[in-house]
């Protein structure tokens, strides 16, 4: 039992999402007119999406098989107290050791209990990061469909500029959380395409990636910024991840300050 319950610790975790060149990130894709149309990159997009939903059903999956194994040693834990009364039982009626081996079912017993309980954590833990891995990769997926839809230069960039605010609602549809105010992610995008600051990162209708010019990593309306509130632990995490956006904020701040 305690076998099979090593083997399904192992869980196979969703596709991790591609990491992005810091370097590359400025710099928006232009297909050339050769290139695929936006009809196929609203057809990659729902191909992404469709992975996700696959990733969402195989943490489903081992949730259920996880609720199995946790039940199953919950029923070996009950046999297992009953046979160590039964055993109590019977040899105090035969050799009347009882404290002696009441004390030794006991520890048997607890250490059951003990292992029990560390195992389940472990299994919880492990159902926990399945669970949240499809769910990002979810947001993701339907993130990139509405970022594609609206026109944008390079959906991948855009994505990542938004994605510290990006949230799902209670039904499961992208939000962006603006001034902590949740906001419906195709509103957001259509108020950022009326800005002079993010009209670059947006192609006209049916022309996208032709005319357009070059991207620059821009703040995003309602972007938290650790420079300018003084919080330098987020300020180098930021640095290590984004160096181009950290220069953004920074600069941003030292504005303000002005």
């Amino acid at each position: 039992m305690f076998e099979e319950m090593s083997e399904a610790e192992s869980v196979t975790s969703p596709d991790a999402p591609v990491a992005i060149d810091p370097a590359l990130l400025n710099k928006p894709v232009h297909p050339s007119e050769e290139t695929t149309s936006g009809s196929a990159d609203d057809e990659r997009l729902r191909h992404k999406l469709g992975l996700a939903n696959q990733h969402a059903k195989t943490a489903q999956r081992e949730a259920a098989e996880y609720k199995t194994k946790l039940d199953a040693l919950g029923t070996e834990l009950a046999q297992m107290k009953e046979a160590q009364q039964s055993a109590v039982r019977q040899n105090l009626e035969d050799q009347g050791a009882f404290r002696e081996l009441y004390d030794q079912e006991k520890s048997r017993a607890k250490q059951l209990e003990q292992r029990l309980l560390t195992e389940t954590a472990e299994l919880k833990t492990q159902l926990e990061s399945v669970t949240q891995s499809a769910a990002a990769e979810r947001l993701k997926a339907s993130a990139l469909s509405q970022i594609g839809r609206a026109n944008a230069v390079n959906p991948q960039q855009l994505y990542t500029l938004l994605q510290s605010q990006l949230r799902t609602d209670d039904e499961g549809r992208p939000v962006l959380l603006n001034s902590g105010v949740e906001q419906p992610l195709g509103d957001y995008l259509a108020n950022l395409k009326q800005s002079s600051d993010w009209q670059h990162h947006f192609s006209a209708s049916g022309s996208r990636g032709t005319g357009s010019t070059g991207a620059t990593t821009t703040v995003a309306p309602g972007m938290a910024n650790p420079y300018r509130e003084g919080n330098l632990t987020a300020a180098m995490q930021l640095e290590a991840s984004n160096p181009d956006l950290a220069k953004q904020l920074k600069a941003e701040a030292m504005r303000s300050e002005k």
